[in-house]
Parts: C-alpha cells; structure tokens; sequence
C-alpha cells in the first residue's frame, strides 16, 4: 500500500498537534459560551467562514496550540461533516478558512449604531416587555485568512435527498 505524502502529512499534523485538548471540549460547552459566545461555522464551496470567541482562541493558545492548529482541530471537532457545499466526510488539502473572532461586550459600550439596531430589533419582535440586554457577543470585523488540512475524524453516513434508506 502506497501512502500518498498529501496524507502522510496530514496524519503527522495531527499526531504531532498537543495531546492536552480540554479547550476543545470546552469551546461549545454550555457554560463557556454564556461566559464567552457561541463559535460559528459556516461551510461554503469556497471554503469555511469561522466565528471563535477570543477566550477559546487564548485558551488554545495557554495550551501550546497556534492560531492554526487551533482552526483545524475546531473545524475538525465541530463542523458538519454532511453537507452538499463543502463535503467534510473526505479528505480535503488546503481548504481555506476565514476566521473572525468575537468578544463579549456590555451593552453601554456598544456603538450608538448598535445599541439602535438592537432596540429596533427588540421593538419589532412585538413584545409589550422588552428583554434587559446586559452584555452582547461583538465579531470583530478584522479576519484572519487561513489555510487547513482537513482530515475527517471518523466516517458519517452520508444521505442524500432521493438516496433509499436501509
């Protein structure tokens, strides 16, 4: 069995990524993101759009993983992996990743824009008693373009739309 060097490299990088992982357990913990913020990922044919709270990204870091590293386990710990835009369930060399961060911020020190926005939106929902909203989760419109290796960590199963089921 010949082994290609795209993958061979792939599974060293993964073999070689810090063994000590608890940020990534906590990244989508219940807790950490009232704490922190929700992650995002959104997969598209070009690539992933990713949204991480900054406290997971120094989380990561306080564990001896880099920015990248950090991308790649996330995407690979939490993105779909059934998807009809960006397939998940192979292999996939230089996938590109946008990553934005995103900050807990309290409301008196949002923008006038945003503070505005959210009463309007608070308005609209129709509601007589507005909700008190105390801190908001801000992504910072500066990104970060990076580029992963993926590799699946385990085989979904896959249906497509019209496929018979057994």
């Amino acid at each position: 069995m010949v082994l290609r060097p795209a993958l061979v490299a792939a599974a060293l990088s993964l073999i070689a990524l810090p063994a000590r992982a608890d940020w990534l357990d906590r990244a989508w913990d219940g807790d950490a993101t009232a704490r922190t913020g929700a992650p995002a990922i959104t997969l598209s044919h070009s690539g992933v759009l990713l949204v991480l709270p900054e406290a997971t990204l120094a989380e990561a870091r306080a564990a001896g993983v880099d920015t990248q590293q950090a991308v790649q386990l996330f995407v690979r710990r939490y993105a779909q992996l059934c998807s009809e835009m960006l397939d998940l369930d192979r292999t996939h060399q230089e996938v590109r990743v946008t990553l934005f961060t995103s900050k807990p911020v309290p409301l008196e020190d949002a923008t006038a824009s945003t503070q505005a926005e959210i009463l309007d939106a608070l308005k609209s929902a129709g509601s007589k008693k507005l909700p008190r909203v105390e801190t908001l989760f801000i992504v910072s419109p500066e990104h970060r373009d990076l580029v992963i290796d993926y590799v699946p960590p385990r085989k979904a199963s896959c249906i497509r739309p019209g496929e018979p089921v057994s």
